[in-house]
């Protein structure tokens, strides 16, 4: 990468991040885009080299995040279970939204912002297809690759546990931790057993 480049990222980066301050601070509908490019010392024409618009802060973590997802799906061991293998893909992701007290604030932002429904559909749909992609090379119990069917379903069945352990994580507050409660969800599906118990498919 460039020193051109590098440096794009790293006003991207302040950027999001001043972004994300705001939102946490006053809510994503009252934060405009000249606050976020002043905190930055940018103009809203700047703001608008790097970001099309407010929701595009967002749609740069879940491009990113679903890079890290679907390698660290890749390197889980072979002899996993594509469901369990699936499951501990996204213990970076919870463990780091646990970590931050800002994520409760911005996860549930994310799920009542309307404005940002979009935005998080388009979330499922990258992370989906990153996550399949990989999952899809993986063996089943018969020791066939999965497809791309049943990739792509075992990933959406995934991706709505893990929005309903947020939405229950918000609405409770953070009472039980949201790994708790995406393993609760995942588990309600199909059981999260490792590669020694057999259970077909998944």
């Amino acid at each position: 990468m460039g020193l051109r480049e590098r440096t794009r990222n790293m006003v991207r980066t302040e950027l999001a991040q001043a972004a994300l301050k705001l939102f946490v601070e006053q809510g994503f509908e009252a934060t405009t885009i000249e606050q976020i490019a002043a905190a930055t010392g940018l103009s809203r024409r700047s703001f608008h080299r790097y970001f099309s618009s407010k929701e595009d802060v967002f749609g740069q973590w879940f491009v990113e995040t679903g890079r890290q997802l679907a390698a660290a799906l890749e390197s889980r061991p072979a002899e996993e279970r594509p469901w369990f293998a699936l499951r501990r893909s996204f213990d970076d992701l919870v463990q780091g939204l646990s970590a931050r007290p800002e994520s409760l604030q911005i996860t549930r932002m994310i799920l009542n912002t309307p404005a940002l429904h979009a935005t998080h559909l388009h979330k499922h749909a990258l992370w989906r297809d990153a996550l399949a992609d990989v999952l899809q090379l993986r063996r089943s119990e018969d020791g066939q690759e999965l497809g791309r069917i049943a990739a792509v379903a075992l990933v959406g069945a995934a991706l709505a546990g893990l929005d309903s352990a947020q939405t229950e994580w918000v609405a409770e507050d953070n009472e039980q931790p949201l790994g708790d409660l995406f393993d609760q969800a995942m588990n309600a599906i199909a059981p999260l057993t490792g590669p020694a118990e057999r259970h077909p498919n998944v």
